[in-house]
């Protein structure tokens, strides 16, 4: 990618650089633990398990859990169907 000539000094090409590196790190998925209750786009609600997250472009976190069908199968498998069974 082609570097920008600076208009008005290094302070725009500073600018430049830090919403080119924002932008590569929306697409980056970062593991994540989650301390507190998150929907995953992908899975059923988390709890105080590792997820992955990464910002989405309106400045909300997005949460996948990267589970193959057979483990959330497993995992519902696990719920008990009457609350303090």
């Amino acid at each position: 990618m082609k570097e920008p000539v600076p208009e008005t000094g290094d302070k725009k090409l500073l600018r430049w650089t830090t919403i080119m590196e924002s932008d590569a790190a929306r697409k980056i998925w970062s593991e994540w633990y989650a301390w507190h209750p998150v929907l995953p786009i992908d899975d059923t609600v988390f709890w105080l398990e590792t997820v992955y997250r990464r910002e989405s472009p309106d400045g909300f976190w997005q949460y996948r859990s990267f589970r193959t069908e057979s483990e959330r199968r497993r995992a519902s498998a696990d719920i008990p169907l009457c609350p303090g069974a």
